[in-house]
């Protein structure tokens, strides 16, 4: 987020946070910051509208910076850790009382009221409590150097931060007479607007003007009529991208042991191969001996047993003392027998691990699906689900029980959405999605709410209908049977086609 977008959001903020009250701190990843507020009675938060708890989302250290408002907050540890708890003791119960900007740096203090410190929020810096700054402490204007100056030093951001490196080059990258236009506009305490610019669907910066020309390859630009929209939209994506990229790391080092597993056991498959090989070579020893039986005493034991070849020559065998010459000979039968067997378990065991590899190779070659495709919030261990896979690549998880429906709903996130047939009894069925802001096609709506009816009485007709609702707003019935609900507000009801082959999205185990 660049500094010049920064000025104006926190405009905004100082407008809808004042009188909120604070009620949780979250650390749900290193990095991450959540701060949930309950706001004053009547207020209405741009992008929040019908929320009384919004939940204040930032990013500090390495990585893009964001910040800003959104009615869902992400998926936590189970344990929150001690920064957060220590954050909490000194805000919890307090309320916002103002705002301090110091916007060229994208820094920002949360003044609380009642005794105690106040908040500093800053890119650079893992949140710290401070002394609260004097309510009529000055505001240092940032300068602003000429325009030829800017777009010909790279270092010019050192001195004046608000001029980021990307900033300077988006100017620099302008006809000559057009840079000093779009710089006079940027100096403006007024936004023209709130746009952002995606790469790739992927969220790429906020600016508060509208760049002139033909926009990069692959980017596109979208208009908002607040900053906290627009920056919620920037910000949705990152915030619950990397929650749940870290949450998901543990499973990444599960693979990655999986496959030193694998490797380990080819290997040992290979050495328990040329053992069983060097057995089965011996049966030419206990042939010899077979054939040579009559002449030997069967019941001698010595340590080695002398041939001769068809050239004259001795081929000397070493023996096991403690057995017989009959004993050895039955022991290097036993020992080839044993070898075969061997061989055909280890190549069945080789196929196993050898199939195991191909289908991680499989996954990690994969084509991309045209949506990034949530997963699953927490494990689905235990749960009795079905896992289907929309043609859009999202993530579809059907109950087979009224204990897996109870079960999903709480492993659920509050803006996945959730599908049942109308008006009678069948199974629930979750899309996930990876945020809040994550638009679903049409196409993935309905197969999901076929798959619901297909797990319901309206199983043999041709269409059902369906109601969809995001999972916080369906609540669960207290005392009731695991997987009877009640919907506080409906998104809509889908017209959905009972199709069995949509059976065919589901995931093999």
């Amino acid at each position: 987020m660049e500094a010049v977008f920064f000025r104006v959001l926190v405009r905004e903020l100082a407008a809808a946070l004042p009188g909120a009250r604070v009620e949780k701190v979250f650390l749900p990843v290193p990095n991450v910051f959540t701060l949930s507020l309950y706001l004053p009675s009547g207020r209405v938060v741009p992008g929040c509208e019908g929320k009384k708890t919004v939940h204040l989302h930032a990013r500090y250290g390495t990585g893009r910076f964001f910040l800003f408002l959104s009615g869902s907050k992400t998926a936590q540890p189970d344990r929150a850790p001690g920064q957060a708890m220590r954050l909490r003791k000194h805000l919890r119960g307090r309320r916002v009382q103002r705002l301090v900007p110091d916007w060229p740096n994208r820094r920002l203090t949360l003044v609380f009221t009642g005794d105690g410190p106040a908040l500093v929020l800053d890119p650079r810096s893992f949140p710290v409590l401070a002394e609260a700054p004097a309510q009529d402490a000055a505001t240092a204007k940032p300068g602003w150097p000429d325009i030829e100056t800017v777009t010909g030093d790279p270092d010019i951001w050192q001195a004046h931060p608000q001029l980021s490196p990307g900033l300077r080059r988006r100017l620099a990258a302008l006809p000559r007479d057009g840079r000093q236009a779009v710089y006079d506009r940027l100096q403006q305490d007024a936004a023209e607007g709130f746009f952002l610019e995606r790469k790739g669907g992927e969220p790429l910066a906020l600016w508060p003007v509208a760049w002139p020309g033909k926009p990069q390859p692959d980017v596109t630009t979208e208009s908002f009529p607040t900053a906290l929209e627009a920056a919620a939209a920037f910000g949705l994506p990152l915030a619950f991208g990397e929650v749940s990229g870290r949450r998901d790391a543990p499973e990444a080092d599960a693979a990655t042991a999986r496959v030193r597993r694998r490797q380990r056991a080819l290997a040992k498959l290979a050495a328990d191969e040329a053992r069983m090989r060097a057995f089965i070579a011996r049966k030419a020893e206990a042939d010899r001996i077979a054939a040579h039986l009559h002449l030997l005493d069967k019941t001698a034991k010595i340590p080695e047993l002398f041939f001769t070849n068809d050239d004259g020559t001795e081929t000397a065998l070493t023996l096991d003392p403690a057995l017989s010459i009959l004993g050895n000979m039955q022991k290097l039968y036993h020992l080839a027998a044993k070898g075969q067997r061997g061989l055909a378990a280890i190549a069945a065991r080789r196929r196993d691990l050898q199939g195991e590899k191909k289908d991680l190779q499989g996954r990690e070659h994969a084509p991309a699906s045209p949506q990034r495709a949530a997963g699953a919030s927490g494990s689905l261990k235990g749960v009795a689900a079905h896992v289907y896979r929309t043609s859009d690549g999202f993530l579809a998880l059907r109950g087979k029980n009224a204990k897996a429906n109870d079960q999903l709903l709480r492993l659920a996130n509050a803006y996945d959405l959730w599908f049942h047939v109308a008006d009678g009894p069948g199974t629930h069925v979750i899309l996930r999605r990876d945020h809040p802001g994550r638009d679903v096609p049409r196409r993935s709506l309905e197969e999901a709410a076929g798959l619901a009816a297909l797990a319901s009485y309206a199983a043999g007709a041709g269409t059902a209908d369906v109601w969809l609702a995001r999972v916080g707003d369906v609540r669960r019935v207290k005392g009731g049977a695991p997987g009877q609900v009640t919907v506080t507000r409906m998104l809509e009801t889908l017209r959905a086609a009972v199709d069995p082959a949509l059976e065919s999205l589901r995931e093999k185990a």
